[in-house]
């Protein structure tokens, strides 16, 4: 009786977590930033302090040398390279998915993406140690929301 009751419980656990949908889960369990830690050449400027600066259910996180608003569901590493619209000439590194290396490039100062990097030892160390480690079987649908960079190639 006792192990029926208990799968009573989960099977009720289970519909009330789909039926509410992403806010009660959110809660349950957080999605964490990133843990990167990397030597930067500069700070870069914080365009974020707290969550609720970020649009789009982002996180507010130290990432590639300053504070950033990420969506955790996103891979930044296979982003694609954006120079941005203002006419700065930053060197920066993006990490290439099609041939799974960082390459260089000069970035505007402003608005672009996360594949974005100060140096190449950030990039790659961001996005080619975990495509070493990955495993084959995972899928997107089996990693669901864990973290930036968690899925997989196609």
């Amino acid at each position: 009786m006792k192990l029926s009751g208990l799968l009573s419980f989960l099977v009720l656990c289970i519909l009330v977590l789909s039926v509410q949908g992403p806010g009660l889960t959110e809660w349950l369990f957080p999605k964490r930033c990133p843990r990167i830690r990397e030597q930067c050449e500069f700070k870069e400027r914080d365009l974020c302090t707290k969550d609720r600066q970020c649009q789009d259910n982002k996180k507010c996180c130290v990432f590639n040398c300053g504070k950033k608003c990420l969506d955790l569901e996103q891979d930044i590493c296979t982003m694609p390279k954006e120079t941005g619209p203002c006419m700065a000439f930053f060197r920066r590194w993006w990490y290439n998915k099609e041939n799974n290396t960082c390459s260089i490039f000069i970035y505007g100062g402003c608005q672009g993406n996360n594949n974005n990097f100060q140096t190449k030892a950030i990039c790659l160390n961001t996005c080619q140690k975990k495509r070493e480690f990955r495993d084959p079987s995972l899928t997107r649908a089996t990693l669901g929301g864990l973290g930036v960079g968690r899925s997989v190639p196609g």
